[in-house]
């Protein structure tokens, strides 16, 4: 088994977006902080900027994340061959969540946002469990 922060498939490092600028900026910040002690807290995240931790420990996992402004995401997979993919429409309300799959195979899709899934953890253990959740 394979630990890493982050892992793609070799399909997904030709892809960019909106969100490229904004992950290649979290872990230059990230080897920034590593190499020298912060001075101030860097717990306080500002509203109109987006958050999003991705830990996969395992072979093949895959998260697609596509966020706006104000919006917090906490994402662990442990396993292998599990599958996240979360878009957000036309809701510009921020959201924050937290999830956890652990098990092989498992698949969670979140199509938009609403004030439902706002703050909301989701856990899924086991073997080939799916979720999805459509929020318009």
């Amino acid at each position: 088994m394979a630990i890493c922060a982050f892992s793609f498939k070799s399909f997904a490092q030709n892809l960019t977006d909106e969100n490229t600028e904004i992950i290649n900026r979290y872990f230059q910040s990230t080897t920034i902080a590593q190499e020298q002690p912060a001075a101030t807290p860097t717990n306080v995240v500002p509203t109109t900027q987006s958050v999003v931790k991705i830990r996969q420990i395992g072979n093949y996992n895959v998260a697609d994340v596509t966020v706006g402004a104000g919006q917090s995401q906490t994402v662990n997979q442990y396993g292998n061959s599990n599958y996240y993919s979360f878009i957000k429409y036309f809701n510009n309300n921020p959201s924050n969540f937290n999830v956890l799959q652990q098990g092989e195979a498992n698949s969670l899709q979140i199509y938009g946002q609403n004030s439902l899934i706002n703050n909301i953890s989701i856990l899924q253990k086991g073997d080939f469990k799916s979720l999805i959740i459509k929020n318009y």
